[in-house]
């Protein structure tokens, strides 16, 4: 499943404008983001409570998935929640480490694969280096693939998501 964020906004791009959806409202104000991160968190908990309750999908085989924007609510849900994600994957985005101080340390943490090209523009290597760091400093089991697919989920990263689903033995 691949829900939409509610939070709705203009996108405009060389196609012209579309209708865009967002997870959280990010204007540089710190405790606001985390105030809007735990909001949607919220939101989020709802859709993946359903999906486990209706699919029957344990929560060590769930795979909490985020893209950019995505990718840092699905790294500060899922760290937040252990009980109910067993793995996270962040892909072009870094772990918002700053906000999970109590939760990166106190305990298990899911499985974490990062997807990231160190060229993208929106996110460099050095904050997802960061993220690695914090979590393998917590001892959680965290891989990253770097790709050369920019700022999206192209050929590479798609690859290397799904090797890295086989290992976890959550697809064949």
């Amino acid at each position: 499943m691949v829900p939409d964020g509610p939070h709705l906004h203009e996108v405009r791009g060389r196609d012209g404008t579309r209708e865009g959806h967002s997870w959280y409202i990010y204007t540089g104000d710190q405790p606001r983001f985390r105030e809007s991160l735990i909001q949607s968190e919220s939101d989020l908990l709802g859709i993946v409570d359903t999906v486990q309750r209706e699919s029957g999908i344990s929560s060590e085989k769930t795979v909490l998935l985020g893209f950019s924007q995505g990718g840092y609510l699905a790294g500060f849900v899922s760290c937040r929640q252990r009980n109910r994600f067993g793995n996270c994957v962040i892909a072009s985005a870094r772990l918002k480490h700053e906000f999970l101080g109590d939760e990166i340390s106190s305990g298990e943490l899911p499985k974490v694969l990062f997807l990231h090209d160190e060229q993208d523009p929106l996110t460099g290597p050095e904050p997802v280096k960061e993220s690695i760091q914090q979590l393998k400093q917590a001892e959680a089991d965290v891989e990253v693939t770097w790709h050369s697919d920019g700022h999206r989920l192209g050929d590479q990263s798609i690859s290397a998501l799904q090797r890295w689903l086989e290992q976890q033995g959550l697809i064949e």
